[in-house]
């Protein structure tokens, strides 16, 4: 999932493993960078020039195939999305000296049938949370005196992100006491909007029948049997088979070891945000209502429109 440390590990690898080899090159933000018009072709001059060490516009693939067979080199892609990128920037892969090693990143998990490993980055433990967030807003490894609590609630909030964790250690440095009480409970209603839309890029990249898939779950169905929501979201042509298979590849959701649809609390909150901002002062205007107070509030006073889908 996004925020979840793939670019900062490849960054340190990058550092690490590269005197070892003859030619190195690190391509930030794919994904972002390829959208603009000629993005890959660019990116993939600058790939081979970087590896060569020479001028972007002064070679052509014939001169780059005979000098890459005999060069070990080492290629970050960070943050590819789609398996054309991939293969657009790789096309030379069997190509490379022996010992070259490609290292991608990537949100998509269709990325995996053209690479040979899979590293899956899991959430950080409590403990090593607490030390992230704690060297971001203290620097130091533990909770500054009277801020014990306050810290661990602020942990337990970001669910292992290290995204997460560096953004509220950032924001509440230097803060009073006070004023950490105020963001926690802002948190429980408004997410932190630098970590919301870091998450929202993977929810920006589906079509309309993954969008309503992914809000009908984030909203009414996690931690439903997959079964019955796959069927149930069939009965309103939202393609779900297909639809839930590209949320899975796509880390916005997975499936527990009891066959229900489980969703990260940041990524569930992103997803309610999203629906929340559809009418902020009239409930009965979103397309989805699942807190019960606001869906007392349009039952009772009759404030429901033809907008609403899905109730919980």
């Amino acid at each position: 999932m996004g925020g979840i440390g793939k670019t900062t590990l490849a960054t340190t690898l990058y550092a690490r493993l590269s005197p070892r080899f003859e030619g190195c090159c690190f391509l930030k933000n794919v994904r972002e960078n390829s959208s603009s018009h000629n993005g890959l072709e660019a990116l993939h001059n600058k790939l081979f020039a970087k590896l060569l060490e020479i001028e972007n516009h002064c070679f052509d693939m014939n001169f780059v195939r005979r000098k890459l067979k005999h060069k070990k080199v080492l290629i970050v892609l960070d943050d590819v999305d789609t398996l054309q990128q991939l293969e657009y920037l790789v096309e030379d892969y069997d190509l490379l000296g022996p010992g070259s090693r490609v290292i991608v990143t990537t949100r998509n998990k269709q990325i995996f049938s053209l690479v040979d490993e899979v590293y899956e980055v899991k959430k950080l433990s409590s403990d090593q949370s607490l030390q992230l967030f704690c060297l971001t807003v203290f620097g130091e490894k533990q909770p500054k005196h009277g801020y014990e609590d306050l810290s661990r609630s602020v942990v337990s909030y970001c669910k292992g992100v290290p995204l997460a964790l560096k953004v509220m250690g950032a924001s509440l440095r230097r803060r009073s006491e006070e004023v950490w009480e105020s963001e926690l409970r802002k948190l429980q209603k408004i997410p932190n909007m630098q970590i919301h839309n870091i998450l929202k890029l993977s929810y920006d990249g589906l079509d309309r029948s993954q969008k309503n898939i992914f809000l009908d779950i984030a909203c009414l169905l996690k931690g439903e049997n997959k079964n019955s929501v796959t069927s149930l979201l069939e009965a309103c042509g939202f393609f779900a088979v297909s639809g839930i298979e590209v949320l899975l590849d796509k880390a916005l959701i997975t499936i527990s070891n009891y066959n229900s649809i489980e969703m990260h609390d940041l990524i569930q909150q992103m997803g309610q945000e999203i629906v929340y901002q559809e009418s902020i002062k009239d409930p009965g205007r979103r397309s989805r209502l699942w807190k019960h107070d606001e869906v007392y509030e349009v039952l009772k006073y009759n404030k429901g429109t033809d907008d609403v889908e899905g109730i919980i």
